[in-house]
């Protein structure tokens, strides 16, 4: 699950869900306020149920990948951190030039911290959900 991909079909979801649960309270609103038959209400009533279930299944299979990715990821920033902690090795050994040495400290850092920050976003959107 590639990062864009993720992120695009959660805020999807979430949106489609939101959406359906808004259309479920006005319709329970307006039975409330007798403005709809109860044979009406029932027939749309079980639509909104229908596509409310099947958006939380697809935001429950969402959030799997999304947990799968996180541990990609940790794996990724753990494997990243060995080769800076090699390189590191490599360059108080004198193995390793300068110029080298630093291209590829950054490179591993960079992508250190990419990792990182694709991890957050998808707590945090994790930790969204979480809490509705």
């Amino acid at each position: 699950m590639s990062e864009n991909s993720w992120r695009q079909s959660f805020e999807s979801v979430c949106r489609e869900l939101e959406m359906a649960n808004r259309k479920k309270n006005a319709l329970d609103d307006l039975l409330a306020k007798n403005r709809m038959s109860r044979p009406t209400y029932e027939y749309l009533s079980r639509n909104l149920d229908e596509e409310i279930s099947r958006l939380e299944i697809h935001l429950k299979s969402l959030t799997k990948n999304m947990n799968k990715r996180i541990d990609e990821l940790r794996r990724q920033i753990r494997l990243l951190e060995g080769f800076l902690a090699h390189l590191e090795l490599l360059h108080i050994g004198f193995e390793v030039d300068e110029e080298t040495y630093n291209q590829q400290r950054d490179a591993i850092i960079d992508g250190i911290e990419a990792s990182k920050g694709e991890m957050r976003e998808i707590e945090k959107a994790l930790e969204k959900i979480g809490n509705e």
